[in-house]
């Protein structure tokens, strides 16, 4: 029996380990984004990381997230698929007081290893911003009103919000001589400034209860107004009617506001 070989086949199978198969169709293993860091400012909540390989192109980072009792992570709000180094987790509803627990991966056609976050509790983290201002200004005077931190429906300072001392720095433009006011009010009047003068200001935040300075405010510059002299009352009269005290005076215009201080007075034992 005559057998006519016209050719012959050999049909080999390898196992190939997915990462050959990657790095032969052009793909390259990819390593975990690393020093990521957490910014919390009132109630703005930024990651930010360096890439561990910047000659890789077109690669995107997630983050899922963990809070106490979970056991399986979630992703991550507003920092899936992105395409830079930085994302913006403002969005999640998180208790402030608790900890939470992040990790982070890169992705292209495969995916690096999870690299994970040191847990923190946001309120410990979060740094107070900048207070909001508004001046008006008078003719030796500027009165200054402040609005705390954050937003008005804010979670980070829900507990705090008048709990906040503030204190400013203020100065002559022409000069730029730096004058320190600590502990103020939200709302604050600076006298005994000069008329038709530009004067500049900042103002900071603080939680003295938690060990928290803020940043200053941007600065204000506002110009105090002309002089206005008026004349001083006259025939000023104490009238006393058992325990009540009037005073009464004379004054030359018509529709005007008066404002009275008073001082302590001793008197001490002839001798």
């Amino acid at each position: 029996m005559m057998v006519a070989l016209l050719g012959a086949t050999t049909l080999v199978l390898v196992a190939v380990a997915p990462w050959v198969l990657s790095a032969a169709a052009g793909g390259k293993n990819l390593k975990s984004p690393q020093k990521v860091e957490v910014d919390i400012i009132d109630d703005n909540f930024i990651l930010r990381w360096n890439r561990s390989d910047e000659s890789v192109g077109n690669v995107t980072f997630s983050f899922d997230y963990q809070k106490p009792g979970m056991d399986n992570w979630i992703k991550l709000p507003g920092c899936q698929n992105i395409t830079s180094t930085k994302c913006n987790f403002s969005s999640l509803k998180l208790n402030v007081y608790e900890e939470i627990k992040l990790r982070i991966r890169a992705e292209k056609e495969n995916t690096s290893s999870w690299y994970e976050v040191d847990s923190f509790t946001p309120f410990r983290k979060a740094q107070i911003g900048p207070p909001e201002v508004h001046v008006e200004a008078e003719d030796k005077a500027i009165v200054i009103h402040i609005s705390p931190p954050g937003t008005k429906d804010s979670v980070m300072w829900a507990l705090d919000g008048l709990s906040f001392t503030y204190s400013l720095v203020i100065w002559k433009n022409s000069s730029g001589v730096e004058e320190r006011i600590e502990n103020i009010y939200s709302r604050h009047k600076i006298y005994k400034l000069s008329p038709e003068t530009t004067y500049c200001l900042k103002v900071k935040a603080a939680l003295l209860t938690s060990w928290k300075i803020g940043v200053y405010s941007p600065v204000h510059c506002i110009k105090t107004t002309v002089e206005n002299e008026l004349p001083p009352p006259e025939n000023i009269e104490v009238s006393v009617q058992n325990q009540n005290y009037v005073l009464k005076w004379d004054y030359t215009y018509a529709n005007m506001t008066f404002q009275v201080q008073w001082l302590h007075l001793y008197f001490g034992r002839p001798s």
